[in-house]
């Protein structure tokens, strides 16, 4: 998880997300199983593209591509379905890999690290096992970030065996080539160059 710096939001939902999101609720007051969807693509692609650019197209979770391994989604840190005032709120939303996001469905603790958070900051939540591939809390941080780290890394799978031996590759690749590309060109930047 790197530290994701937070731009404007795109000017579609800046315009209409208060509508949208009086809209949502309505529909849920009148069918409690309505479903959510983007009211424009053209603005959901905005959204898209806005977020994805603050993370170089890398899932603002696990740090891997976004797109590469699965669809490109938008995940909604407050799932939609339990904070449904919150479903179209610029802050609540992070650019997100399928497989974090099929991993974390619609589940919330209030642990749970925000990537923009203004304090966030790798190390002091996380360290890396060059051995074993694996992301562990910080030892010597403090109790309540050992606690954070230890949720977000469940929450969203982020030692699963796959990503694990994935973290592993891509460190064998970054020393291999150097210097010659940069480090946005690999996933998961904060194992590599923390």
């Amino acid at each position: 998880m790197r530290k994701m710096i937070r731009v404007e939001q795109p000017r579609c939902l800046a315009l209409r997300g208060s509508e949208w999101t009086e809209r949502y609720n309505t529909a849920r007051r009148l069918n409690p199983a309505a479903t959510f969807r983007w009211y424009s693509r053209a603005c959901y692609a905005d959204i898209r593209t806005a977020l994805q650019a603050t993370t170089q197209h890398h899932c603002a979770f696990c740090d891997g591509f976004i797109g590469s391994e699965g669809r490109e989604t938008i995940e909604h840190f407050r799932p939609k379905s339990r904070f449904p005032e919150q479903a179209f709120a610029w802050e609540n939303l992070f650019p997100c890999c399928d497989v974090c996001q099929s991993k974390k469905l619609e589940t919330y603790h209030e642990l749970l690290i925000k990537p923009d958070e203004e304090d966030y900051q790798f190390e002091n939540y996380f360290i890396c096992n060059y051995g074993s591939g694996e992301l562990q809390p910080a030892p010597d941080a403090s109790e309540f970030h050992r606690l954070k780290a230890e949720k977000t890394i469940e929450v969203y799978g982020l030692n699963l065996p796959v990503r694990k031996k994935a973290r592993i590759r891509e460190l064998k690749k970054f020393r291999a080539v150097g210097e010659t590309m940069h480090i946005d060109e690999f996933p998961y930047r904060y194992y590599l160059a923390p």
